[in-house]
């Protein structure tokens, strides 16, 4: 009996494993992209949850024009913040948005999220490309 026992958890034991994986992977939330749990945590409250922005105070990520045009000032953005008027799918925005602090990892996720779940570009950031981004940014004038 303990013999049959063993066997079956041997047998069974590999294939509960992938159970589990293709759970996690496909079914559960845990998998989503790393930069969305930044975007979520430092970006969504004044962005909102899907990058719409909010009403007349804060521009929309989602699909953002200018977003598009300067993802290369993304980073610079970030680290030191923005205090001029900007234009965003032809509406003007006057909102201040302040320097976020984050790491060069939890930046280049962030900013490979924005790239390809809301901005809809073909750009890639690691993490040493966004340090070599935000040394330039006073060099950018940004």
């Amino acid at each position: 009996m303990k013999n049959k026992l063993r066997k079956i958890a041997f047998i069974g034991f590999p294939f509960f494993c992938i159970a589990v994986f293709l759970y996690m992977t496909y079914f559960n939330a845990a998998y989503d992209h790393p930069g969305k749990y930044v975007y979520k945590s430092r970006c969504a409250s004044c962005h909102g949850d899907n990058g719409e922005g909010t009403q007349s105070l804060v521009p929309p990520l989602a699909d953002a024009d200018m977003a598009k045009q300067n993802m290369d000032s993304l980073p610079c953005w970030l680290f030191h913040g923005m205090n001029t008027p900007i234009t965003v799918n032809g509406k003007k925005y006057e909102q201040t948005m302040y320097s976020i602090s984050m790491s060069e990892v939890e930046m280049a996720n962030l900013l490979n999220y924005l790239a390809s779940d809301m901005v809809h570009v073909n750009k890639h950031y690691k993490a040493d490309s966004v340090l070599i981004v935000m040394k330039r940014c006073g060099q950018m004038g940004l």
